[in-house]
């Protein structure tokens, strides 16, 4: 789900994108704040709404909450329009451009200050919505300049999954809770000694410019940022420390290089038993699961290991209203009942991703009975970070694999290739302005 939470969009396309939105923005009132409550509405309230979503997995758990929405208010008509994702941020900004868009939407964390930001969203009262039981880092990335525009619908965090089988043949210790930086690379460095005329690795995992799967995590851990302030935290000291370990464990062969991971993907590596470890979000479960069958048992799951701290990226989808709805009322009512705890038990029964309403993951857990998966959902709730995001995050989200793979295939120096970096972050970011 890392990468499929992304819009695939060039720098130059979303500075478009940003001049777009802002241009037709001007003439509607409705996105600047007051029409919103998503309040109850009269039982009788008639009205016809869109919904747009990008996954077709999903569908049953969308259909059955339109179904009990329409037990509430039988008169509100609610058309759904599922898109793919490769296609959904581009049709949304035509949908835009002629104010067409959806009533209700999903959105993720590299959009939300994008589409905020232009007045496309319509913002959602304080007092409409149980903040508190929802993971507060998801709430602040879902909220611009002290408005929220969006209701967190579920989340992802990211832990390392471990084969079993290849730790017990290499003779090497399984990790444990509590694990560090230097566990990690003892045991991965092990690992890949042992099986290197296998064409095992210790890990193989995201290192091809994947900050939500790896570094941005390492960044955290080392008491380093992504972004704060409007600034860009690459050049930070700690940010470069959170870097330049994957330099160093990639250089002595403990994980795999970005051109290994780019040739073959590193989950289809640890499925097939070519890596040990695999830094991954809880949307790799279905996968994992199902390419390990009645083996599933032979796989662990252990929280990533730790250096100055612990911390995890968050990421997650939130229901949104558009600004430009002709029901405003009824599509935010619909926004409320779609993320409301009723709905998202839907979502935990039907083991579509981990909903984010507090109380309602236990049917997700219990789908993997044999791993410890509740560390996802405690992590969320303990120690994740939001995803970092600015108004444009595409723009410079998108280019960071042109600095992170050199250096961590041992090409460039890493404080270079961070600074150059940073210093392409910032011009974006003032750009924003």
């Amino acid at each position: 789900m890392t990468l499929n939470r992304r819009a695939f969009l060039s720098g130059s396309a979303m500075v478009a994108v940003a001049a777009t939105l802002a241009a037709c923005s001007g003439g509607n009132d409705k996105g600047s704040g007051s029409s919103s409550s998503g309040g109850e509405l009269a039982e009788e309230t008639s009205a016809e709404l869109t919904l747009a979503y990008w996954d077709k997995n999903q569908t049953p758990t969308v259909e059955a909450n339109i179904k009990s929405f329409n037990e509430k208010y039988p008169n509100i008509k609610v058309t759904t329009n599922l898109t793919s994702f490769k296609d959904y941020w581009t049709k949304l900004r035509t949908q835009a451009e002629g104010k067409t868009m959806p009533d209700v939407l999903w959105m993720n964390g590299p959009n939300i200050q994008l589409y905020a930001s232009n007045e496309m969203l319509l913002p959602i009262e304080e007092s409409s919505v149980e903040w508190d039981q929802y993971p507060s880092s998801l709430v602040d990335l879902y909220t611009y300049e002290d408005k929220h525009y969006g209701i967190p619908k579920d989340f992802d965090t990211i832990a390392v999954f471990y084969n079993k089988k290849i730790f017990a043949d290499a003779g090497v210790e399984e990790p444990q809770a509590g694990w560090t930086w230097e566990d990690f690379h003892t045991k991965a460095k092990a690992i890949s000694d042992w099986g290197k005329d296998q064409g095992i690795w210790g890990c193989a995992t995201t290192v091809n410019g994947d900050g939500q799967g790896t570094y941005y995590n390492t960044m955290f851990q080392a008491g380093g940022y992504v972004i704060k302030d409007g600034k860009s935290g690459f050049d930070d000291p700690k940010s470069i420390e959170g870097l330049q370990c994957w330099a160093d464990w990639i250089a002595d062969g403990s994980v795999a290089p970005p051109a290994v991971v780019t040739d073959t993907k590193p989950g289809e590596m640890f499925n097939n038993g070519k890596s040990a470890m695999f830094w991954a979000g809880d949307w790799s479960c279905p996968e994992i699961a199902e390419a390990f069958g009645d083996a599933r048992g032979d796989v662990g799951v252990i929280d990533l290991p730790a250096k100055d701290k612990q911390a995890t990226v968050i990421h997650g989808l939130s229901w949104a209203a558009s600004s430009q709805s002709k029901n405003p009322e009824a599509a935010l009512a619909l926004v409320a009942h779609m993320a409301s705890k009723a709905s998202q038990e839907v979502e935990a029964a039907n083991g579509t991703a981990i909903p984010a309403y507090t109380g309602t993951q236990q049917p997700w857990i219990d789908t993997y009975p044999e791993w410890d998966v509740k560390l996802f959902v405690e992590a969320a709730e303990t120690y994740a970070v939001p995803y970092p995001v600015s108004k444009n995050t595409d723009v410079w989200a998108n280019a960071e694999a042109d600095y992170v793979n050199p250096a961590f295939a041992g090409e460039k120096d890493v404080t270079e290739a961070a600074k150059e970096l940073a210093e392409f972050m910032n011009n974006a970011l003032a750009e924003e302005e």
